[in-house]
């Protein structure tokens, strides 16, 4: 599903949006590493104006637990 939040994840990870799909994973992605995953949360935060705790971007490691999170948060997904 072509949504914002895939479109930001895609942007983020220099992927394609056809590849953001909910079993997508953290160790699954040569350019999601740690400096990528903070520009992520950061731009998150940013983007859906939450503010995520330590214990939540430490969990956000597949695309399914993001949304998870932001559902948690009141995001609508």
């Amino acid at each position: 599903m072509d949504t914002k939040l895939n479109k930001l994840i895609a942007s983020i990870l220099h992927l394609p949006v056809d590849n953001i799909v909910d079993s997508l994973t953290m160790s699954e992605v040569e350019t999601w590493d740690s400096l990528q995953h903070m520009n992520l949360i950061a731009s998150l935060e940013q983007e859906f104006e939450v503010e995520l705790s330590f214990e939540e971007i430490v969990s956000m490691q597949s695309v399914a637990v993001i949304k998870d999170v932001l559902k948690d948060k009141g995001v609508a997904i």
